[in-house]
């Protein structure tokens, strides 16, 4: 029987097919569109002359030879990177590509900094970032469409770590309260994230930040009042400032806020916590290392933040 060259793009498609069920949810996890991945699987289907997918409606199942070449396709994925891992590291120096996948805050706040030392200390070092949401940053590196992701949980909601993947805690970020200057408590000192139970929660449904609000006022007997759903941070803080609501805002990232908002500490403040994740297929990449090491040390302590 001849033998088959098949492309590691198309491991990756097929695999991630395997794992999440749809060519949709495999293309978010990859960091692709729907239709390259399944234009990698179709390449598969071609040169293997094997149909590998059954396609109806949303959902594409895999035939037979498509879970043996999933199962296969999974080990050979993890036996690549850790060679590459391995080889990298008796090289002993920064090289090849990294892609970074983080969450806007952290691509704001952190990333700039990160990777200009790191390109200045490396120069055939190649960085990819991604700015995506916490969640998405994690199911990109266990899918194999980043090498390493900045994500974050808070106190009390914790981050779902998927098998296979390492995780580092690079520091802490403390969150204030964002209100507008005409507001009761905004030149207030001693207050509490619950005296702010009444006002309307700006918000990001799906957030890890949502989910501490609803885990923060979960014994509130009405709940906390959500107002507005609103994603994008300069919204928030345009909203804040004209009287419409509240808002949780972390100090990493947030930059200068315009005279009409104000940033309340509480006590016992909200702390989001930072880490470095990666797959424990490239476990001693020295191109990890190198950026881990870079990113705790630009993780600021909370008093270095701008307020």
């Amino acid at each position: 029987m001849s033998q088959v060259a098949v492309s590691l793009a198309g491991l990756r498609a097929i695999e991630a097919l395997s794992a999440h069920g749809s060519i949709s949810a495999a293309a978010v996890a990859l960091g692709y569109t729907p239709s390259a991945v399944s234009q990698q699987i179709l390449r598969l289907e071609r040169d293997l002359h094997q149909s590998l997918v059954e396609r109806g409606g949303r959902r594409a199942t895999l035939t037979p030879p498509g879970e043996i070449l999933a199962l296969s396709a999974r080990r050979i994925i993890i036996e690549l990177e850790s060679m590459n891992a391995t080889l990298q590291a008796a090289a002993q120096t920064v090289t090849g590509t990294l892609t970074v996948a983080a969450f806007p805050s952290a691509a704001r706040g952190v990333l700039p900094i990160a990777m200009s030392r790191l390109l200045a200390r490396w120069p055939q070092l190649e960085l990819r970032l991604l700015e995506v949401s916490s969640h998405r940053a994690v199911d990109l590196v266990a899918g194999g469409g980043a090498d390493l992701a900045l994500a974050h949980d808070w106190i009390g909601v914790t981050m779902d770590v998927p098998t296979d993947v390492q995780t580092r805690h690079l520091g802490d970020d403390v969150s204030d309260v964002l209100v507008s200057t005409a507001h009761p408590l905004a030149s207030s000192s001693d207050v509490a994230l619950q005296d702010f139970v009444n006002d309307p929660w700006l918000f990001e449904p799906g957030s890890v930040a949502h989910e501490f609000l609803l885990h923060a006022f979960r014994e509130v007997p009405d709940r906390v009042s959500l107002g507005h759903m609103i994603s994008e941070y300069a919204t928030q803080v345009e909203m804040v400032g004209a009287g419409l609501g509240v808002a949780l805002a972390p100090r990493m990232g947030r930059g200068l806020l315009p005279n009409t908002v104000r940033a309340v500490a509480v006590r016992s403040p909200p702390l989001r916590r930072v880490f470095g994740v990666w797959r424990s297929s490239s476990q001693g990449r020295p191109a990890i290392a190198a950026a881990l090491a870079e990113l705790e040390r630009t993780c600021r302590p909370p008093a270095d933040q701008p307020r």
